[in-house]
């Protein structure tokens, strides 16, 4: 739980944040990635955000934000959708 938001919540948030976004044009994944951490002795997600961009003619996704915390994820996306209204 994140302060009465659950994960699911959030992910359903970010990912409805993430189809917006597509309606302005902008293309934006977002990937995880799970790893050991031996400093937590646990699990980590790391979660990475990219933009699908156009150079020299050819299509690229370039890494615009990471965290390891899903609610910078939706805070992320939240404030690009709000910077292009």
């Amino acid at each position: 739980m994140h302060n009465g938001v659950n994960v699911l919540s959030l992910k359903s948030i970010a990912y409805k944040l993430q189809k917006a976004l597509t309606f302005k044009g902008r293309y934006i994944t977002i990937n995880q990635n799970q790893f050991y951490s031996e400093a937590f002795g646990k699990m980590s997600t790391k979660y990475i955000l990219k933009e699908k961009v156009y150079e020299n003619g050819k299509t690229k996704y370039k890494t615009i934000f990471e965290t390891f915390r899903l609610i910078d994820v939706v805070n992320y996306l939240a404030d690009t959708l709000k910077e292009g209204e």
